[in-house]
């Protein structure tokens, strides 16, 4: 966080009259387009994935757009100038926020392409693009018949690609990664313009198609392709999705992800967008991200894989993320990013984004975001208040940047902007820039977007009138840094608030740096009318754990899945605010009866040493005292990636501390199998936070109740 002082200097983003259409795993437009001008409700239309400025001749670009207000879905249709001398689209006609690809005219120009909503034509986006003839000499190529964005196993496709300015007329040599397992080309040489049958592969996966003019390797021309597989499981419900989620990358920087995507029926990923912000200072393009294409696949233990397709090359493997997901029901799933180019865990849910929606949107939030800010710790969190016109009323502010505190009490106002199809929006204050994503009225996932500062939260529905009284609950409570490359702590336990301001009861289990600590807990805590306060610690019993800034949420609201309010009991957000350690977390409210631990649950960790990160999804069945499952594990690091990983281990249920269990995990990997040590707290009647207490390594994370 860049300025967190008395005076407050605020950025101001867009200004906007519009309603706000919309508003965590917590630890915590394109140049040249533009569009018509149209009264609120009214059809609009707008470039959402648009041309580049300049493109070589005969090159191609995937564009699409985005028309907001058309009850009759009629799609859009696309048209370009001079006619007759300005390329051409396939297809020329796309339902709202689909693809097409455009392909530019052989020789030099001055191309304006246009996009306009078949239900009203007059309402229409534009951008001109100057085609550049290729240099005298200069070997280059383009995919004339590119490959398709999603293929089923085995599945074919037929593509083309040109090659310009090649005197030897030597032709194409097409290939795929990851080399072995990325399918075939019959033939794999061609002559320029000639068509190759590709051939995917026989599972799913994500899979990059390269044409290399035989005559230049330099000259090449790439393709992404998702290839889907069967769903076995099939109980997803098509719509939109929100998905967020935070680790490292191949580089071994911090980053975070939040976005929404588009799912049909089948599993086809048909469009999207996201934000991505990387410590080694990749950000995405303003705007966001363009997802494109891919595929959701879920097999019958409800173990599977996501394969977005983005327009961004620093992200996933040359644009292409691929994630290990385990659903927890037809709406909500647990994630993590599974591919060479990063680790990572975090969460999808289904997005509700409604008229209903914005009328629901004024009041207060609460919410906290954990990272870094350059290679320092980072985490920041505090009170903001939506008026539901693009106004928000910022009433507390509390930062720890490595030790470093500032703590919160000035009044101050931002903007914000309202969502667009896919949920995102937009606010600034506090010296930073922020990119939110609905997931429903009351969550918001969010990712700070300035360079070399990726920090990850979410922002909750917020109350007001709170007394000693209101809160004098029973918690779990959470404390971690995971959401940061470099972490160094994780913590868990279980708090009793009485209506004095004390806590009068509690127990937690803290791994600092691979030093596992179990003991009581006691202290003190105060809170305001607005639900902002603070919890105190006592020293000793939670290592360096003393101090923790409390903003409290709507109890409504479920804190693993938003889409199921049966398990609700988020009772508020934490922020550390001591100077040893840096992070947050949640509390919690514990459920009023123990209830039966049986069934089958999704697993999800995200586990820090000295050096890495290694990130965990699965699914294990508990029955009795014995947990047995599978997992698939990335540790790019260490033991890099394992598929289907055999774990087990026996329950022992703490006699003293009801709710709590220890639990020896027995994890089948290479020859030599670690045991992890984990501490499971019960936080309701389908969620448990996991704890894993080792040295050097320690984790947290959530075993959720499939339903």
């Amino acid at each position: 966080m860049k300025k967190v002082r008395a005076t407050w200097t605020f950025e101001l983003l867009a200004s906007v009259t519009l309603l706000f259409v919309a508003v965590s795993l917590s630890g915590c437009g394109a140049v040249g387009s533009g569009s018509t001008s149209h009264p609120a409700g009214t059809i609009s239309i707008a470039l959402t994935q648009a041309p580049p400025k300049s493109l070589a001749a005969s090159g191609t670009a995937t564009i699409s757009a985005t028309v907001s207000n058309d009850t009759a879905s009629g799609g859009v249709d696309w048209s370009c100038a001079p006619a007759g001398s300005c390329g051409s689209f396939s297809p020329a006609h796309t339902a709202s926020g689909a693809t097409t690809t455009y392909t530019a005219p052989a020789s030099a120009a001055s191309v304006t392409i246009t996009a306009a909503s078949t239900t009203s034509p007059t309402t229409t986006a534009a951008a001109t693009v100057t085609v550049t003839a290729a240099s005298s000499g200069s070997v280059a190529i383009s995919l004339t018949a590119a490959p398709p964005a999603n293929l089923q196993p085995s599945g074919t496709a037929t593509i083309s690609a040109t090659v310009t300015n090649d005197s030897a007329n030597a032709g194409v040599d097409w290939t795929c990664t990851p080399t072995g397992t990325c399918g075939s080309f019959n033939p794999a040489h061609t002559v320029s313009g000639a068509n190759t049958t590709y051939t995917a592969p026989g599972t799913a996966g994500a899979v990059v198609i390269t044409a290399t003019a035989t005559s230049s390797a330099t000259a090449t021309a790439t393709g992404n392709v998702a290839v889907g597989g069967t769903n076995n499981a099939a109980t997803f419900v098509p719509g939109t999705y929100t998905f967020y989620v935070g680790g490292e990358d191949a580089k071994k920087n911090t980053y975070a992800i939040a976005g929404a995507f588009a799912l049909a029926a089948g599993g086809t990923i048909t469009a999207g967008e996201q934000d991505y912000v990387s410590s080694g200072g990749a950000v995405s393009l303003a705007g966001g991200d363009k997802i494109t294409a891919g595929t959701w696949t879920i097999g019958a233990n409800g173990l599977g894989q996501l394969i977005l397709v983005t327009n961004n090359t620093a992200v996933g493997v040359a644009g292409t993320e691929t994630f290990s997901i385990a659903e927890v029901n037809s709406k909500h799933a647990v994630i993590g990013e599974f591919d060479a180019g990063a680790t990572s865990s975090g969460s999808i849910d289904l997005q509700t984004l409604s008229s209903a929606t914005v009328a629901a949107l004024n009041g207060p939030f609460a919410f906290t975001v954990s990272g870094k800010i350059g290679t320092k710790a980072e985490a920041f969190g505090g009170l903001f208040t939506a008026n539901g016109a693009g106004g928000l009323d910022v009433t507390e502010l509390d930062a720890n940047e490595a030790g470093t505190i500032t703590r919160g009490g000035n009044n101050s106002t931002a903007l914000y902007t309202a969502p667009d199809a896919s949920g995102r929006g937009t606010f600034a204050f506090g010296g930073n820039h922020f990119v939110y994503y609905v997931v429903n009225a009351k969550v918001l996932r969010i990712v700070v977007t300035d360079l070399n500062e990726p920090d990850l939260g979410s922002a909750y529905a917020g109350v007001s009138g709170i007394t000693n009284a209101s809160v004098a609950k029973s918690y779990v409570f959470t404390d971690s840094s995971i959401l940061s490359s470099g972490a160094f702590y994780a913590a868990a336990g279980k708090l009793t608030l009485d209506a004095t301001g004390k806590v009068t009861s509690g127990f937690a289990d803290v791994d600092e740096n691979g030093t596992h600590t179990s003991a009581a807990v006691t202290g003190t805590y105060t809170v305001n009318a607005s639900g902002y306060g603070s919890l105190t610690l006592t020293p000793g019993a939670t290592q360096d754990i003393s101090v923790l800034g409390l903003y409290s949420t709507d109890p409504t609201i479920n804190p693993t899945d938003p889409n199921s309010p049966a398990d609700a009991g988020l009772g508020g957000l934490l922020l550390d605010l001591d100077t040893k350690l840096t992070g947050c977390g949640q509390l919690i409210v514990l459920p009023t009866a123990a209830t039966t631990f049986t069934g089958n649950y999704v697993l999800g960790t995200q586990a820090s040493n000295a050096t890495n990160e290694g990130d965990a999804v699965g699914v294990v069945a508990v029955s009795g005292t014995n947990f047995t499952g599978t997992e698939n594990l990335n540790d790019l690091f260490g033991t890099g990636q394992g598929i289907a990983i055999a774990v087990s281990g026996t329950l022992t249920p703490d006699a003293i501390n009801s709710g709590r269990f220890t639990i020896p995990v027995l994890v089948k990997l290479a020859t030599n199998p670690p045991t992890l040590n984990y501490v499971l707290y019960q936080a309701s009647s389908t969620q448990f936070i996991v704890l894993e207490d080792d040295n050097p390594q320690f984790a947290l994370g959530t075993l959720q109740k499939q339903q």
